[in-house]
């Protein structure tokens, strides 16, 4: 396939770029500094930002799915809800429509009543809310869409060992790696079982 990646110099967004090659994909990646993505023969990568219009544009264009990893690089910043809002118009103007996005437990449906939710409401009040605006404007879309929500983020490697579900409920112990985020995102490209649908992971 041919990818458009979001994020891709974060932590998840590297293992996406990293497993797409592996699998044979061609990515092309949208990056601030274009220099913290390294060099592969099918990666293109486009320095700009995710709220340019144009750029983005640009970086859809010729896709057959865009993935996203986007994330805060700062407190209060609206950067998932505002990059998404470009992002859909992109794949509108270019007939793309598979979308599979990097959100976080706790938001919308998953905000349900523990201690895991509790505590990242708190911790990360300000990316949560920012999913929150994120995740509405992909439910609205036109698009097929995939929303991924990670249990507390670890450097560890890919396993593939992994459970995930709409209903699975995570708790303070929950983890998963960015690596295997990143394999389910891309695992996902070419199954229907989460199309349209909210899907929690965790090891």
């Amino acid at each position: 396939m041919h990818l458009a990646v979001f994020g891709g110099t974060g932590h998840t967004g590297r293992h996406i770029l990293d497993q797409a090659l592996a699998q044979g994909h061609t990515v092309t990646a949208l990056a601030r500094d274009t220099g913290g993505l390294a060099a592969h023969e099918r990666l293109r990568p486009v320095a700009g930002d995710v709220r340019d219009a144009d750029i983005v544009k640009q970086v859809v264009a010729g896709s057959d799915a865009v993935l996203s990893a986007l994330g805060q690089r700062r407190w209060g910043s609206t950067v998932c809800t505002d990059g998404m809002r470009t992002i859909l118009a992109a794949m509108q103007d270019h007939g793309v429509r598979r979308l599979i996005a990097v959100s976080g437990y706790g938001v919308a449906d998953s905000r349900h009543r523990n201690l895991y939710v509790a505590i990242a409401r708190v911790a990360i009040r300000s990316l949560m809310r920012d999913k929150e605006g994120m995740e509405e404007l992909i439910r609205a879309s036109a698009t097929t869409w995939t929303i991924v929500r990670p249990a507390l983020l670890t450097g560890g490697p890919r396993t593939g060992d992994y459970r995930t579900g709409t209903d699975l409920r995570l708790t303070i112990t929950s983890t998963v790696s960015y690596a295997d985020v990143a394999d389910f995102m891309l695992a996902s490209l070419t199954r229907d079982a989460f199309a349209c649908r909210a899907a929690a992971i965790a090891s």
